[in-house]
Order: structure tokens, then C-alpha cells, then sequence
């Protein structure tokens, strides 16, 4: 059951990458410029989520840190990246709790 939930998933998340890199594309092609979509842009824009409070809730160090990720991290390729770390959870929990 667990193993089809992260499967889906980390399938889902590629999609979503596949998703930003056509409409990036497209952009390029009609605008002959390269959208870049970070994961702040991809957090406020379409999830509608204020990261900036949040982040002003967390310690300094973390604050930096986390902002600098948020602001320089392609979203397409964080997608690709969350679709890896569940299909590698599918891998451990098939090891795991495989009988």
C-alpha cells in the first residue's frame, strides 16, 4: 500500500517537472526568453503560501539558509529531485518491509 503512495508520488512529481520544462519551452518559443520558476516564485504564485513570514519565524541561520534555497532552486528541478527521493522511499520500504 505505502510502496503504491510513494510511487505515485514520485511519478507525479515528474510529471510535474515535465509540466514546468513544456511550459518554460513554450515561453521560449513564443517569447524567445527562458522563464526561470523558483520555488519561492512556485510557493507564492500557485500554492499562495507567504514564505516570507514563515521564514521571518525561524532562527537567523535558518532564515538564510532557507531563503537562498528557496530563491536560487529551479522548480523543475526540485521536482525531479522530490520524484528521486520517492522512488529511492519505494526502494527502502520494499526492503524493508518486503515478507
Amino acid at each position: 500500500m505505502i510502496n503504491r503512495i510513494l510511487r505515485a508520488l514520485g511519478i507525479g512529481s515528474w510529471i510535474a517537472c515535465i509540466l514546468v520544462l513544456a511550459y518554460q519551452s513554450l515561453n521560449w518559443v513564443i517569447n524567445a526568453s527562458w522563464p526561470t520558476l523558483t520555488m519561492m516564485d512556485a510557493s507564492q504564485a500557485l500554492l499562495g503560501i507567504d514564505l516570507i513570514s514563515l521564514i521571518n519565524s525561524l532562527p537567523f541561520e535558518f532564515a538564510i539558509k532557507t531563503t537562498y534555497i528557496l530563491i536560487t532552486t529551479e522548480l523543475s528541478i526540485a521536482l525531479w529531485w522530490i520524484g528521486v527521493v520517492f522512488f529511492g522511499l519505494t526502494f527502502v520500504s520494499k526492503i524493508m518491509f518486503s515478507k
